[in-house]
């Protein structure tokens, strides 16, 4: 299995995020571009170490925003294998 962007003639990703807070402006995130993205949905089995990994990385700055990294810890919470819909990538 390889990702979609890898794939696609035009390296469009699998997903577009649509940035609400600018006038629904759509990202595609294409490959080595400035907002290039990966998008890891609660249910993939692997989101939970990736997120763990990441609050790890942000809450091992000596400053970091308390309310973020608490953000992202429930978001762990309810992910990969806690996830009631927990299933491999495809």
């Amino acid at each position: 299995m390889r990702l979609d962007r890898n794939l696609n003639t035009d390296g469009k990703c699998k997903y577009a995020l649509i940035e609400r807070q600018k006038n629904n402006h759509v990202e595609y995130g294409l490959p080595g571009t400035e907002n290039e993205f990966f998008v890891i949905k609660l249910k993939d089995r692997h989101a939970q170490a990736a997120l763990i990994g990441y609050l790890q990385s942000l809450t091992s700055q000596d400053e970091y925003d308390a309310e973020y990294a608490m953000d992202i810890k429930e978001l762990a919470k309810r992910s990969g294998p806690d996830n009631q819909w927990c299933k491999d990538p495809d």
